[in-house]
């Protein structure tokens, strides 16, 4: 591994939150100088970083912090680089100045991506990417591979790029805000899920959202694999260097399908069984469509149709995720927290077995909530909470019934009621968490709490 020649440089870290701590700390482990810079005052970086874990790292990682304004006067000649947060948009005015004075500006995946010159996956869209990224490194550590589960799940890249062997694989979980910043980063599978409207709090418009995922499928490694889903059109025509393998609809080339009951592949010009679709650990309807993503983007690098079946079959999924937290008499209480757009939500209760009371609501993303509409099929009834709860409502008028409930504890009660002991009471939001919580898992902490108050258990 041959690292970035980074030492007596100075850089300035932008955003100090868990990916600008890691960053920071990795540029001084070779020796760089690091200066970290926030919008937010000293007493503020203290608290977040004591409750995400981050004071002792922070602690040794940055020889001067900058806070609130001051950043925007640091001087251009005394810096190397810039390295972005992905929470900081690229148009943030303290970045103009650095910017026209020729500075490089890149995330921390760029960075973490010099100092790491094995094979990687990385894998985008707009939903599903948590639970993908972790199922195909779960899959190919149950080969025997290292494959630690990176990125925008919660681990950037950064803690660990110069500590692994060449030999290991990291799955990087990429947010189309860690995309806008790469140019070196080239993974040897780059998968993209799929793509509807989300983040248009950030961007202008969803084509340049879309181009922001795009630049991952630019970016695949000239002997990789650029892996996508049938039904995905935008995607479908992104230009990439590597070798493009699709999953869904086999009449349209997909090499990871479903028939008669079974999960297959095409390897080395034949059609494989894997294994049957009841025997796959996840079986929501997204997770089946996760389990494809999963297998055509893991087959390239076990080279073996046979060593996919263990880690199909034997993961165990994510929290907050189709997550069931307890059950008590007939209703199951399922936890989506992490269902923060429109296309989640719609993924997610297409097709739903049995009947549904849905708790929607929290802080928007600039969404129009009119598809749901479309797949209240299986919905009995909609509690809705926070900010955008009264905006979901409208949207729903006339196709299922509503009800609004002022926190997420009594939207829990008040779901509970309504499904009359033989209902799923589901939270899926199509919101972020902004407006009543720290972030989607402490509201689907909260969720599950409210259920085992009233007696739900997992047994």
């Amino acid at each position: 591994m041959i690292s970035p020649h980074v030492a007596n440089r100075t850089f300035l870290i932008v955003g100090l939150g868990r990916s600008g701590c890691a960053a920071a700390a990795l540029l001084r482990r070779h020796g760089a100088q690091v200066i970290g810079a926030d919008d937010a005052d000293l007493a503020t970086l203290a608290a977040r970083w004591e409750a995400a874990g981050l004071a002792g790292q922070a602690a040794g990682a940055f020889a001067e912090l900058l806070t609130e304004q001051a950043w925007h006067r640091v001087e251009p000649a005394l810096l190397h680089a810039v390295v972005l947060s992905p929470g900081v948009p690229p148009d943030h005015p303290g970045l103009a100045r650095l910017r026209q004075a020729g500075l490089p500006v890149h995330g921390e995946l760029e960075w973490s991506s010099r100092f790491f010159r094995g094979r990687t996956v990385a894998v985008t869209g707009t939903n599903g990417k948590s639970t993908v990224t972790a199922w195909i490194a779960h899959v190919l550590a149950s080969t025997g591979c290292v494959s630690p589960a990176l990125g925008n799940l919660g681990n950037p890249l950064a803690n660990l790029a110069d500590q692994l062997a060449e030999d290991a694989v990291p799955v990087i979980e990429c947010s189309s805000f860690q995309l806008e910043t790469i140019e070196t980063f080239r993974p040897t599978v780059g998968v993209v899920l799929n793509l509807a409207p989300d983040h248009l709090d950030r961007y202008p418009n969803v084509a340049a959202y879309y181009a922001a995922k795009a630049r991952l499928a630019r970016q695949v490694a000239a002997d990789g694999w650029f892996i996508t889903w049938t039904e995905c059109p935008a995607a479908l025509a992104w230009p990439t260097s590597g070798s493009r393998r699709l999953f869904g609809d086999p009449d349209t080339g997909a090499v990871a399908w479903y028939a008669d009951g079974w999960l297959r592949v095409q390897h080395a010009g034949r059609s494989h069984a894997v294994l049957p679709i009841a025997d796959l650990s996840l079986q929501s309807p997204p997770n089946l469509m996760n389990a494809l993503a999963t297998a055509a983007a893991a087959l390239p690098l076990v080279d073996d149709p046979a060593a996919l079946v263990r880690g199909l079959s034997t993961f165990g999924g994510l929290a907050h995720r189709h997550e069931l937290v307890g059950r008590v008499g007939g209703i199951r209480f399922v936890n989506d927290s992490k269902a923060t757009n429109v296309h989640a939500v719609c993924a997610g209760l297409r097709g739903y077995p049995g009947p549904v009371v849905l708790i929607a609501g929290g802080s928007g993303k600039g969404e129009d909530y009119t598809p749901l509409r479309d797949v209240m099929g299986s919905v009995r009834h909609v509690v809705t909470i926070g900010r955008e709860g009264p905006a979901i409502a409208a949207a729903l008028a006339g196709a299922v019934p509503v009800s609004s409930a002022a926190d997420l504890p009594a939207a829990v009660a008040q779901a509970a009621a309504l499904a009359a002991g033989d209902a799923t009471v589901l939270l899926s939001p199509a919101c972020a968490s902004f407006d009543m919580f720290r972030d989607y898992r402490q509201r689907g902490e909260v969720f599950a709490a409210a259920a085992r108050a009233l007696g739900a258990g997992k047994d």
